[in-house]
């Protein structure tokens, strides 16, 4: 069972019945990361992390607490860290439009990496909080679908903490549109509420595609 989880709204997805559903929970994001990891060595499962900078040594510090060393962890290859903001950066055009293939080719080779050692993998990202932080909602709606669509065709566990991205199930349609698409986020524990997505089926996100958003801004 694959699950997409996000801690201050869970959004869990169940592969074999495509239900998402949310659910509220109110526990620190570094304390659900360091029990995710902690969860993961039990299950031998392999950790990539997303994060900034000041974000990953917080993570370290607050890991003392569950009991483990997360940099012996990474000397094992159990855990691996990329820096958010310089592997999005990786990823724009010069357009400022974010490049879909090159997203889905360096999270799949780091996936496929981490395959090699473990039966399982979990994607943990900070990139679409760090976008949503800046005010980027449209590119962090973007960035997210991308990133789930590719956790649906390659079968990774996913964790994004202040998921934007609309829930459905099975006997919906599987469109997103613009007009229902209700965004979920919370930026200084308020949450905005009606911003709009552009249509698209995961199915037609999880293809390789030359889509792109006009204007991807990264954080400064």
């Amino acid at each position: 069972m694959m699950k997409i989880l996000n801690f201050k709204n869970i959004l869990v997805l169940d592969t074999s019945t495509f239900f998402f559903k949310f659910m509220d929970f109110f526990m620190n994001d570094l304390s659900n990361i360091n029990q995710l990891v902690k969860e993961s060595i039990a299950n031998n499962r392999a950790i990539i992390i997303i994060l900034q900078t000041k974000e990953r040594i917080n993570l370290i510090e607050e890991s003392t607490k569950f009991g483990f060393d997360i940099e012996e962890l990474k000397s094992i290859g159990l855990i691996k860290f990329l820096d958010a903001g310089l592997f999005l950066s990786n990823l724009i055009l010069d357009n400022s439009e974010l490049d879909s293939i090159a997203l889905k080719d360096s999270v799949s080779h780091t996936i496929i990496n981490s395959n090699l050692n473990f039966s399982k993998v979990l994607l943990i990202d900070g990139m679409v909080d760090m976008l949503l932080r800046k005010g980027n909602q449209e590119s962090a709606i973007f960035l997210e679908n991308q990133i789930q669509a590719m956790a649906l065709e390659q079968g990774f566990d996913l964790y994004i903490y202040d998921s934007v991205v609309k829930t459905f199930s099975e006997n919906e349609s599987l469109e997103i549109s613009s007009v229902d698409a209700s965004i979920i986020t919370s930026i200084g524990n308020s949450v905005r509420n009606g911003l709009e997505t552009a249509g698209n089926t995961l199915e037609s996100l999880a293809k390789p595609s030359t889509a792109k958003l006009n204007s991807f801004t990264l954080p400064l």
